[in-house]
């Protein structure tokens, strides 16, 4: 299979486990507040969140083993994503002035394609550096 349809099939894979993983982390969300508080649950549910994405990106996304350097990394993603989100919000709602609702859409969009990219250079990376070892 050549490299760009991999990448477009990871990509597909990309968008229904991020479906997923907010389905499940939002049912747990409202779960979880019936028995704690809504900031702890919502603390507790992200954190959980952001583990099972790691999980179903590895294995769903891009078929590769699950690795402790790679689980470490991961959430470097989220807070990446999180900067670039919170920049490009502030600059299209204070500095091209577009209303605020419109911004946030076009920040969520704009993440997609980031976080896809960001994802697969943390998890492909150490399962190059492992296949590379194993030849």
């Amino acid at each position: 299979m050549s490299p760009a349809i991999t990448r477009r099939a990871q990509f597909a894979r990309y968008l229904v486990a991020g479906a997923v993983n907010t389905a499940v982390t939002y049912a747990l969300l409202v779960v979880a507040m019936r028995w704690i508080g809504y900031l702890a649950a919502y603390t507790v549910i992200y954190a959980l969140g952001i583990a099972f994405g790691y999980w179903l990106q590895s294995r769903f996304v891009f078929h590769v083993p699950l690795a402790w350097r790679a689980a470490l990394r991961y959430p470097l993603v989220y807070l990446v994503q999180y900067a670039f989100g919170f920049v490009l919000l502030a600059l299209l709602v204070d500095t091209v002035h577009v209303d605020k609702d419109l911004a946030a859409l076009v920040v969520v969009i704009a993440n997609v394609p980031l976080g896809f990219l960001l994802s697969r250079r943390v998890l492909l990376r150490d399962a190059d550096v492992s296949s590379a070892r194993g030849r």
